[in-house]
C-alpha cells in the first residue's frame, strides 16, 4: 500500500513552520478518487501540493521556482506552466491539462528521492528564496489572494530584518503587513501615498514611479530588486 513520502512531507511540514499562518485547503500528498483513476504521482504517495497564499508568503511563484532548483523534484506544475527535468526542461512552458493549478502549486519527487527529508529551500532559516517565476503569476481574481484571515491569524508578518526580501511577490490585489510596511517606508522616502496595507491602484502606480526613478524593471510590483531599493 502506497504511503506519502517522506520528502513530500518534509516539504509541508517545512511551509508549515516558515508561514504558520497559510492557507491550507489545497494541501495534499496522497491522490483522490479523482486521481486514482489516472496516472499521478499522488497515486504513489511521491507528489505534494501548497496552497497559493501570497498573503501570508506562500505563494505559489515563489514555491514553483524554489522547487526546479532542488535534484529531489521531477516536475512542477503551477498557473498553466510546467517544468519537467525527466524531459529536459530548462525553463517553464505551457502546461495543458484541465487542471491549471492556479490555487495549488504542484510538485513531484523522483521515486528514488522519496526517503530524502533534507529541508526544502522554504523552511524556516533557509537561504533565500529566489524570485517568482517569470510570467507566471495568477491572474485569478483578486478575491482570490485578499480573501479574510482565519480569526486569530495573521497576515504577513513584518521580516525580522526589513533588509531582508521576505520571498513574497508583492502586487496590486494584495494586502496585509508586508504591503504597509512597503508604503510606510514609500511615505519616508517622501513619496505621497496612503498607508493602509492595500496594494491598490494608487500604489502600483507609486511603486511604478519609484522603480523609473531607480532605473529598475518598471513593473509595479515589489519584488527582490525592488525592495532592496526600498530597504538596502
Amino acid at each position: 500500500m502506497a504511503t506519502p513520502a517522506p520528502a513530500c512531507r518534509k516539504a509541508i511540514q517545512d511551509a508549515n513552520r516558515r508561514w504558520p499562518s497559510r492557507r491550507r485547503e489545497s494541501d495534499g500528498i496522497m491522490g483522490d478518487a479523482r486521481h486514482q483513476k489516472s496516472k499521478s504521482d499522488h497515486n504513489m504517495g511521491n507528489a505534494f501540493d501548497l496552497t497559493h497564499d501570497p498573503v501570508a508568503g506562500c505563494d505559489g511563484s515563489v514555491i514553483a521556482a524554489a522547487a526546479i532548483k532542488d535534484p529531489r523534484v521531477k516536475y512542477v506544475i503551477w498557473n498553466r506552466k510546467i517544468f519537467n527535468r525527466q524531459r529536459g526542461d530548462t525553463h517553464f512552458r505551457p502546461y495543458t491539462g484541465k487542471n491549471k493549478h492556479t490555487h495549488h502549486c504542484h510538485v513531484s519527487v523522483l521515486a528514488g528521492s522519496r526517503g530524502d527529508t533534507r529541508a526544502w529551500q522554504w523552511a524556516p532559516g533557509g537561504i533565500d528564496l529566489p524570485a517568482a517565476v517569470s510570467g507566471s503569476t495568477t491572474d485569478e481574481p483578486a478575491a482570490t489572494t485578499t480573501r479574510p484571515r482565519p480569526a486569530g491569524g495573521r497576515a504577513s508578518p513584518h521580516p525580522a530584518d526589513r533588509r531582508t526580501f521576505p520571498g513574497v511577490l508583492l502586487r496590486n490585489g494584495m494586502r496585509g503587513e508586508l504591503v504597509k510596511l512597503v508604503q510606510e517606508r514609500l511615505k519616508r522616502l517622501r513619496w505621497n501615498i496612503d498607508v493602509d496595507g492595500v496594494f491598490g491602484d494608487d500604489t502600483e502606480r507609486i511603486v511604478r514611479a519609484f522603480q523609473k526613478r531607480r532605473a529598475l524593471e518598471i513593473d509595479g510590483t515589489v519584488g527582490r530588486r525592488t525592495w532592496s531599493a526600498l530597504f538596502g
